[in-house]
């Protein structure tokens, strides 16, 4: 399995990557970009604190996009805490 690094939207202007809670979306961009450097196979979990977080998981796909993170390699953490694929996301949300 692949290395995992957390995304978790705190709210829909905040997200905490390795432990720094970053606002602007160039330090989220940094950050991931980091990440990227370090293992390019690396798999963005996207763990929102709540689902009503819309604009924050936007900024994290949005950047996460921006700066080169393969779709296959996106993952989101549901209420539950199972980590899922979007694909797998999709086919149980109508």
């Amino acid at each position: 399995m692949h290395n995992q690094i957390k995304a978790v939207i705190l709210d829909d202007e905040t997200v905490l990557i390795e432990g720094r809670k970053l606002v602007e979306k160039e330090d989220i961009a940094e950050a991931i970009r980091a990440v990227l450097q370090r293992d390019p196979d690396v798999v963005l979990v996207i763990a929102p604190v709540s689902i009503s977080f819309y604009k924050g998981i936007g900024k994290v796909l949005y950047t996460s996009q921006r700066v080169g993170v393969p779709v296959e390699s996106l993952r989101y953490m549901t209420e539950e805490g199972k980590v899922v694929t979007f694909d797998e996301l999709q086919a149980h949300v109508p």
